[in-house]
């Protein structure tokens, strides 16, 4: 990704010095000032050099991993990095040109200035996996200036820094399959797996088909309990007994308001006759 953007850029970057000041050849190349061994990296000179000095994470969006449907499973990728890139563009003219490198360091400024974002739909040859980048014109200290280019092992020379955001990097790498759930995983005993299959008439998914089935069961199993419960008490002839008791009792409650035929109170009423003329003519009088 880095290695396509910065070229595409560097490229329209040529193009747009050839325009404005006339000039035939490339004046900009992407490349370092020294190389490792100490030596100028440049074969000439009067020219504008690009450099990638930092690569850096952007923490702000950062991702975690992601999960995509594809054909009724959920694949599990890698989470997409975000970075930005900061690159110096540097004069690098000898003798007596240094107001041209002063010129075309304004053509920069001047060319980021009207284009500061890059896409795929502004950018011809930019990559399918650069959906957009910003340039930035960045100001450093002079502290942190002269750290770049002795991080550079080069002399100072005049420059403009730019911080390019964001760039994507997405992988295609796939870590793990996760099978879609398609039911709700209840398969009572004895019925076959309902979590697959077509879907049974009446517009009923096979999840629920099974939940009343089971549902069914239980008020079947409800019903049965109370229709033995009920057999048991009728062989019990603890409670058969106890039935016959309550119903003497209930016998017993009845006749106490009905005329007694007990011997005894015959005899009582033959003892007190007058009690019992009383209370006839007590009724007669009634």
């Amino acid at each position: 990704m880095i290695h396509n953007l910065l070229p595409v850029v560097c490229s329209e970057l040529n193009d747009y010095f050839k325009s404005r000041y006339g000039v035939r050849e490339d004046r900009l190349v992407l490349s370092n000032l020294i190389n490792q061994d100490g030596s100028v990296a440049l074969e000439g000179s009067n020219t504008v050099v690009c450099s990638l000095v930092n690569v850096e994470e952007e923490t702000t969006l950062k991702a975690t991993a992601g999960t995509t449907s594809s054909g009724g499973t959920f694949v599990k990728s890698s989470p997409d990095i975000y970075v930005n890139l900061t690159v110096i563009f540097s004069s690098y003219f000898v003798g007596k040109n240094y107001v041209e490198a002063l010129k075309f360091l304004s053509g920069v400024i001047y060319f980021f200035q009207g284009k500061p974002v890059f896409t795929n739909d502004n950018t011809p040859g930019l990559s399918d996996n650069v959906e957009k980048a910003v340039f930035d014109l960045t100001s450093l200290s002079f502290h942190d200036l002269s750290a770049v280019f002795q991080m550079m092992g080069s002399k100072y020379l005049p420059s403009v820094v730019y911080r390019i955001r964001m760039l994507t990097f997405a992988t295609d790498n796939m870590e793990d399959t996760i099978p879609s759930i398609s039911g709700i995983g209840i398969v009572p005993e004895g019925d076959e797996d309902v979590s697959s299959g077509p879907q049974p008439a009446g517009g009923q998914s096979a999840a629920e088909e099974a939940f009343n089935r089971g549902r069914q069961r239980v008020v079947e199993a409800e019903e049965k309990l109370l229709t033995d419960d009920a057999e048991e008490t009728e062989d019990d002839p603890f409670e058969r007994a106890r039935n016959r008791t309550q119903d003497s009792e209930g016998a017993m409650n009845q006749n106490t308001t009905e005329e007694s035929d007990d011997p005894f109170d015959r005899s009582r009423s033959r003892a007190n006759p007058s009690a019992t003329g009383k209370n006839n003519d007590d009724k007669d009088k009634e």
